[in-house]
């Protein structure tokens, strides 16, 4: 289990010293079913819920020393059954369309440059994607079913593990906005939490400054 403030939250944090960029205190949550962990490399969620995200309520508190953390609090409301494993914070309330992998391509290889989707699929070439931790950018193919994109990008390694119906989330990383709602601040994963219709969680953050 770990979490991370990203790459992407990084860059966030500086722009918000400088005054610019909006809160990150978006909160969402993911399911997350190959059970992996969240990095600093990451741009999306493994498995973004359906679920909406919710604006948090943000505040400064003590940690270490007095008004060292920023902290966001917020709950979301499960609309079916529910195994959440993980969690993100962003600074946009809109979900990327997402996509799932189709036969051939990038499937089974760690140097395959071909990224097959089981519909068109619309990320913007010179975008980011992510398939379970590996991040990749995609310079051409936008609107169809047959992406070309470079692997392992970010920090990430390319895989070998990608399977048929594995996730596609769009995210940003630092130097890159071409996502709307995808600029992800934190990302946290851990052990399954179970929920039925309308059950809750309340999710806390804290970023304190070392």
């Amino acid at each position: 289990m770990a979490t991370v403030l990203t790459r992407k939250g990084r860059e966030i944090s500086i722009s918000r010293w400088l005054g610019s960029g909006s809160e990150p205190k978006v909160v969402a949550w993911g399911t997350n079913p190959a059970a992996l962990t969240a990095a600093n490399t990451d741009v999306g969620m493994f498995t973004e819920a359906a679920d909406a995200r919710v604006s948090g309520t943000s505040s400064q508190v003590t940690g270490t020393t007095t008004n060292d953390t920023y902290q966001v609090v917020g709950t979301i409301t499960a609309g079916g059954s529910r195994a959440i494993t993980e969690a993100g914070l962003f600074d946009n309330t809109t979900q990327p369309a997402t996509a799932t992998v189709a036969a051939g391509g990038v499937v089974g290889s760690s140097g395959n440059t071909t990224l097959n989707t089981a519909s068109t699929f619309s990320p913007g070439n010179n975008n980011y994607i992510q398939i379970r931790t590996e991040v990749m950018q995609v310079t051409a193919g936008s609107g169809s079913t047959a992406l070309t994109v470079v692997r392992g990008q970010n920090g990430s390694s390319a895989i070998s593990t990608i399977a048929v119906s594995d996730i596609v989330t769009p995210g940003n990383p630092p130097g890159q906005t071409g996502i709307t709602g995808g600029n992800m601040f934190a990302h946290a994963d851990f052990s399954v939490i179970n929920l039925n219709t309308n059950d809750s969680i309340q999710f806390t953050w804290k970023v304190t400054q070392a």
